[in-house]
């Protein structure tokens, strides 16, 4: 079972924490972790008031999967016509701290914006999304399996190391993966894989 993002939070950034405190300076790091938190509190209790369908996806739901590599944003995957729900409750956004200029992407007032990825299947996506504690709260996660996929799909090459601290951290079935993307894109997981189990 994966740790609670916290948690998860604090074990990847000891590998990192001397050289960030070096270039960024210990307050600010801690500054910037707590407004990273706060953004995604506010983000999870926006969809839920609005009734938006919403998957944590990217690197904070890889750490919660098994990456150890520290991230510094947030992304989501919502249901679509999110922006149009968004679009018609400015006050609510304000009210969780978002600006209601945005849908396409959420600008939180700590600084931090938080991408809202599309993806042709956003809604199987939040649908199969996993319940998990992020701290002292709960959060809906993409399920392994199409976190994978949805960084196969996005086709790029720093989603590899994502992809094989996932696959060593959990158990991944390969014949899910296939059905969920193209036959280039997993024979790109199958390459990710033989790298790290010869």
């Amino acid at each position: 079972m994966a740790a609670p993002l916290l948690e998860a939070l604090d074990q990847s950034r000891r590998g990192r924490a001397s050289t960030r405190a070096l270039t960024m300076g210990q307050s600010k790091q801690n500054q910037h972790e707590s407004d990273l938190a706060d953004a995604l509190q506010d983000a999870v209790a926006m969809f839920r008031e609005l009734k938006i369908g919403y998957a944590l996806i990217g690197g904070l739901a890889a750490m919660v999967h098994g990456r150890s590599r520290y991230t510094e944003d947030v992304d989501f995957v919502a249901e679509p016509g999110h922006e149009d729900i968004l679009a018609k409750h400015p006050e609510v956004m304000k009210r969780h701290r978002f600006d209601p200029a945005c849908t396409w992407k959420l600008y939180h007032t700590s600084g931090i914006d938080i991408d809202l990825w599309k993806d042709d299947h956003a809604a199987s996506i939040v649908k199969r999304a996993v319940r998990r504690k992020l701290g002292d709260r709960f959060a809906k996660v993409a399920e392994a399996h199409d976190l994978i996929a949805m960084k196969l799909r996005a086709d790029r090459p720093q989603d590899d190391y994502d992809i094989a601290q996932i696959v060593e951290a959990q158990k991944i079935d390969a014949e899910r993966i296939k059905s969920l993307v193209n036959a280039s894109q997993f024979k790109r997981f199958k390459t990710i894989v033989q790298r790290i189990q010869p």
